[in-house]
């Protein structure tokens, strides 16, 4: 019987349901044990090889590739975007980028200029307000209030794209933890044939900024 659970739609729901899983399995591990638990816990699959598991070991070690050119190619979308709304800000506003930080960028798409975010603060924070100086570098002052939401999507976009490759990397920590059970159960199976994985994990794109994790348990 082959039973499939959906774990998660969307990055920001990724950590509370990964975390629980990783905890699962690691209390299972300890049960398990063995000398193929430790390969495959360091390099997805290996242990599978040493107990004769081809189909299994090269599932485990393909997911990890697939899972590192995911990790890359985030880093790299999310870099691309980084320059697009930095540019477009400095074309359409005039800022000055160089030695920002995210909550600059962050003021930027939600204030017209450098003046007006300024004067609000000091209306909301009074002397504890946090002001931006009056010098060209902090200068900004929006076009149109378009561009300015244009911005802001441009920056969300890039947001996304880290995001993503951040949650990447949780899943190469789950696929080393699923590789490292399955191949000391394998080990345990002693004198058993059947290369079939209990658990196998399986990664499915929705679009170019989201995809989804799903779990196969066989039993």
């Amino acid at each position: 019987m082959t039973k499939f659970l959906s774990i998660l739609r969307r990055p920001s729901s990724a950590t509370v349901t990964v975390s629980a899983l990783l905890t699962l399995l690691t209390t299972s591990a300890a049960e398990a044990g063995g000398r193929e638990f430790w390969s495959s816990l360091l390099v997805p699959g290996w242990g599978q090889l040493q107990r004769g598991g081809t189909t299994s070991g090269a599932r485990f070690m393909a997911m990890e590739a697939a899972l590192w050119s995911g990790y890359f190619g985030f880093k790299r979308l999310g870099d691309s975007r980084q320059t697009n709304y930095q540019t477009y800000a400095a074309e359409h506003a005039k800022a000055q980028s160089a030695g920002k930080d995210g909550e600059y960028f962050d003021d930027l798409g939600f204030y017209q200029s450098r003046h007006q975010h300024n004067q609000i603060a000091r209306v909301d924070d009074g002397p504890e307000a946090v002001l931006y100086p009056d010098s060209p570098s902090y200068f900004w002052e929006w076009d149109e209030d378009s561009s300015r939401e244009r911005y802001r999507d441009l920056r969300n976009s890039g947001e996304r794209a880290d995001r993503n490759a951040v949650f990447v990397t949780g899943l190469v920590v789950f696929n080393h933890v699923a590789a490292a059970i399955h191949a000391a159960r394998l080990g345990s199976r002693s004198g058993s044939a059947q290369d079939s994985p209990q658990t196998e994990l399986l990664l499915g794109p929705i679009d170019i900024d989201r995809f989804q994790v799903g779990l196969v348990r066989r039993f």
